[in-house]
């Protein structure tokens, strides 16, 4: 058993009772008062509500700042991820695109920005209960009822050591009393990557390589190319392979099928779901007992059953699981890609003419050959979370009073299976390496991986009207347990047991819907701490002012709805990149000793890997918030926010103190960041006969600081990252490139130049600032260069309407305030650098060559070709940072409901039919002018897509 659950018993039980006995003592005071029905004010109905822990709000009288998008908007983006449906649509949500490999293709999100420099992870719960990122990311949006971003100190109140970093909150779709409904969707399309940045052909590669060696050997021309070698190229006699063309296809299948059930009665509701989904990849191989594409498959199959019993007990039983299977040829996708960026077209043709794979030893892994010789590999997971709830009304004790219980089980399995075989490389009849022809074999662990998370909570409410006032509260505690395998653990490696308690309140309470106040608390523990420091306390405030149900604006017809709102609390968060048990002493390897003399023997040598630190505890989030919601004309929704958040306690190795230490510095709780921001959208509706419209927009502004890291001081102080923005770059001041007339007669640089310290340079090469004066470039000079990868400003508009049965909707979402780094996309960016290849940006080089009639000095956008490594240009420079803003067209649908009257004659309540696309455009200057997508800018590319679809309810 971990520590965690037998080291504060005496306090759960005594704080369970004493706030148990508050809401007891609420109830028993409301019951006296014995307040007749008939004087409880008639709220104004609101179908909205801000979703949370314990208890829903509704929009009208909540304090937090809470967005929500429904699961039928998410579905008319048509993806295999689920993150990769929420660009553009959850104020304050931060989505960055991945990788379109099938299977592993998440998008990165932030809620909020960036407050840490330390674990950024949200956290995320699927109907009350917390789950995995890889849980979330291939739930269905069919099965989805609304996906909420918890992000102020009112919406986080209770979660403690899992808030800081927000919450992203899953509800699940339930069944409504009536009749049996059935629906039936299905779609299928197809995916194209969204951008593939090519190299250049082999007679533009071995013309700059050409220039390359010259420029390597004293700039005297000497060519490894001769002209009979690029006219072959030019004229198609010469070997001229694209790659990519000849590993890839020109687009991939996507097909998803679901079917729902549900309805039932007052004592009885029920959801049932089932669906497919079937990714496909972008590779060119068959399909079978040796060979396989890229492709997923999913399985889904999601059950929620709500039932009553007498007038006291209601019931949940949640059952979402799935079946995930993945092929993939056997060799790994990130490798492949960089291979088919990086290996020059005229190495080799993929087979020799008697059939045979061709390879060397500087270009072993044929790309062609790697997908279609190696065999294939698999994995089988299957992931299920059963949720189980009990409600009991206590009504005949206290009107309002209930306690519940629920309990999670959540699993994931996956089982390996592969078909291996290896292959021979040839140019013409000779063998080049030592690998063989091989019959394929088969690999089969009946188990790989797993994780278990087996979650407990209770809680004791009350909730009463009475007169004007409304009263709503609950205390709660959860205890959970996770445990995980090793290689799943990341830097935690074998401490694979996390263990978590949180006794957490919440009591809101409102007065003629005009005045709304809330408390909340969190006291939260942790196993990553000693005994004796492994529970915080989390307190939280917060209220709201309805003005438009004041006399003053009850009846203006220009403003429907005004409420401001504020909020102040805080959080924490338990997480740490760099591993856990940081009070504990370890031993690491530090590295090896010799003993003896003629022959010595080296021997392994281990020591303190840090100082350890029993004090260390989880970082804490201090948030502020301020926020206007409102409703103009009827027509026009507003909602504005300001927040701020003060991170405080960020674990953080102290590398202030001096070496003579004579070890590694501890971890302790020093660090420090600052993190604010805006967020405003505005959502206009409006009919004009039977034609309905909308326009939406969402603006996002997020900054935040360092205010302390206990960082190594720089030579620079330009260079510290404290008073920066987390993942600031630095680098130099490019300035031009050196040209002939800056070095002597003999080829040295004129001694009026300062002297850069990154070896000799030439002609052509980067030209960098002396900030500081001192006749030398070194890391003196370093300065932040360009703006964060991550965006200051996240927008996008939204637009749709419906007109006698056909409807259209359209999302356009876009960042600004942000760089990327060429050096970061190296096959790409680096001509020639370890055998690589050469792209369109290299046509722009530095070059003077007279003689061959080449002269781009004056023109130059890119510095001399080098077939080595160069350590001056080669380095962080303003040189490499482009800017990064972008904007997409993420989605857009055409869809047509057939007439009521026909769909009943076909025994159909509503039948529609769309077709939509998503990722379809890209407006960015990095791609303009680098031919780079600015989100996925290498790897498996980035898919866009075309569907064709169908909904039918019965």
């Amino acid at each position: 058993m971990i520590d965690i659950f037998n080291i504060k018993p005496a306090i759960v039980l005594r704080s369970l009772l004493l706030l148990g006995a508050l809401v007891m003592a609420n109830a028993v005071l409301a019951q006296e008062k014995n307040i007749n029905s008939k004087d409880t004010v008639e709220l104004v109905k609101v179908i909205k509500e801000d979703p949370g822990a314990f208890f829903s709000v509704d929009k009208l009288t909540s304090t937090a700042a809470v967005s929500s998008v429904s699961g039928n908007k998410l579905y008319k983006t048509a993806n295999a991820n689920l993150t990769n449906t929420l660009y553009g649509v959850l104020p304050g949500l931060t989505v960055s695109q991945g990788s379109g490999q099938p299977g592993y293709d998440a998008a990165t999100l932030h809620i909020r920005g960036m407050g840490t420099y330390n674990n950024q992870e949200y956290t995320i719960y699927v109907d009350g209960f917390q789950t995995t990122s890889t849980y979330f990311q291939y739930l269905s949006p069919s099965e989805i009822e609304s996906v909420a971003i918890l992000k102020d100190a009112a919406a986080l109140a209770t979660f403690g050591m899992k808030g800081a970093n927000g919450v992203l909150w899953v509800t699940t779709k339930r069944g409504s009393v009536g009749k049996t409904k059935i629906q039936v969707q299905a779609r299928t399309g197809f995916q194209q990557p969204l951008n593939i940045n090519k190299p250049l052909g082999s007679y533009d590669y071995a013309r700059l390589y050409n220039e390359a060696i010259s420029n390597d050997n004293g700039r005297v021309w000497s060519p490894a190319y001769t002209d009979s070698d690029l006219q072959a190229y030019q004229n198609g006699t010469g070997v001229n392979t694209d790659w990519y063309d000849e590993v890839l296809k020109d687009y991939a299948p996507y097909s998803s099928l679901d079917a729902s059930f549900s309805g039932g009665s007052e004592a009885a509701r029920y959801y049932l779901m089932v669906g497919y989904m079937q990714n496909g990849g972008l590779y060119d191989t068959s399909n079978d007992d040796t060979h396989s594409n890229a492709q997923m498959d999913q399985y889904t199959i999601r059950t929620n059953l709500d039932f009553k019993v007498f007038d006291i007990f209601e019931g949940k039983v949640d059952i979402g699981g799935r079946i995930e299977d993945r092929k993939y040829p056997n060799f790994d996708g990130n490798s492949l890609w960089a291979n088919l960026a990086k290996y020059p077209s005229n190495i080799y043709a993929p087979q020799n003419p008697n059939g045979s794979w061709t390879g060397t030893t500087t270009y072993p892994d044929n790309p062609l050959a790697s997908i279609r010789a190696l065999g294939y590999h698999s994995t089988h997971d299957r992931t299920l979370q059963a949720n189980f709830k009990l409600k009991e009304r206590l009504d005949f004790i206290a009107d309002g009073l209930y306690m519940s219980q629920g309990v999670s089980f959540s699993s994931w399995t996956r089982g390996t299976y592969n078909v291996t075989q290896d292959y021979a490389r040839y140019i013409g009849d000779k063998q080049q390496t030592t690998n063989k022809n091989t019959n394929p074999s088969v690999y089969d662990d009946n188990g790989t991986n797993q994780w278990n998370w087996v979650q407990f909570t209770t809680s004791l409410g009350y909730q009463h009207d009475w007169g004007k006032n409304h009263f709503i509260s609950e205390v709660n505690y959860l205890h959970y347990t996770y445990n995980i395998d090793q290689n799943q653990n990341g830097r935690a490696g074998v401490n694979t047991n996390y263990a978590h308690q949180n006794i957490a309140g919440r009591l809101h309470y409102d007065y003629d819907t005009r005045y709304v106040a809330e408390l909340g608390f969190a006291y939260s523990a942790s196993d990553n701490y000693a005994e004796g420091n492994r529970w915080g306390f989390y307190p939280t405030i917060s209220g709201a002012w309805i003005l438009s149900n004041e006399a003053f604006l009850k009846d203006n017809k220009l403003v429907d709805y005004l409420k401001l709102r504020a909020s102040l609390g805080q959080s924490g968060f338990d997480s740490f990149w760099g591993g856990r048990y940081f009070y504990q002493l370890y031993y690491s390897n530090l590295g090896a000793y010799p003993t003896g003399n003629d022959d010595p023997k080296w021997n392994q040598g281990m020591g303190q890997a840090y100082v350890p630190n029993s004090e260390i505890f989880a970082e804490k989030s201090t948030k502020y918030n301020v926020g206007i919601d409102g409703k103009l004309f009827g027509k026009l929704d507003v909602t504005l926010d300001g927040y701020l958040d003060k991170r405080t306690g960020i674990v953080t190795r102290d590398n202030s103190l001096m070496a003579v230490l004579g070890t590694t510095p501890p971890y302790i709780n020093i660090g420090e960041v600052t993190n604010k921001g805006v967020e405003l959208s505005l959502n206009f509706t409006d009919q004009l006969g039977d034609f309905s419209y909308y326009l939406g927009g969402i603006v996002a502004y997020s900054s935040n600081k360092i205010d302390y890291m206990a960082e190594i001081p720089q030579l620079s102080p330009e260079a510290m990252q404290t008073g920066n923005p987390m993942g600031s770059s630095f680098g130099y001041q490019a300035d031009g490139f050196y040209d002939i007339t800056d070095f002597d007669s003999n080829g040295q640089l004129r001694n009026d130049l300062p002297v850069p310290g990154f070896g000799a340079v030439q002609p052509g090469d980067i030209k960098y600032v002396d900030r500081n004066g001192d006749a030398e470039i070194n890391e003196a000079d370093l300065v932040k260069v360009g703006k964060n990868y991550f965006p200051k400003v996240n927008y996008s508009i939204s637009l749709g309407a419906a007109y006698k049965g056909f409807d259209f909707s359209m999302i356009i979402q876009g960042v600004a305030g942000r760089t990327v780094n060429l050096l970061h996309v190296r096959d790409q960016s680096l001509a020639f650098v370890d055998n690589g290849n050469a792209y369109a940006l290299a046509e722009g080089r530095w070059a003077y060559y007279p003689e061959q009639g080449i002269d781009t000095r004056a023109e130059a956008t890119y510095p001399r070709l080098s077939t080595m490594g160069n350590s001056n240009n080669y380095i962080n420079s303003t040189f490499w940072m482009k800017n990064g803003d972008f904007i997409k067209l993420r989605n857009v649908e055409l869809g047509y409901t057939i007439p009521k009257a026909l769909g009943s004659k076909l025994g159909l309540a509503e039948a529609r039919f769309f077709v939509s696309g998503a990722n379809l455009l890209t407006l960015s200057s990095l791609l303009d002018d680098y031919n780079i997508d600015p989100e996925t800018m290498s790897g498996y590319a980035a898919m866009k897509s075309m569907n064709i679809g169908v909904t039918v309810n019965f």
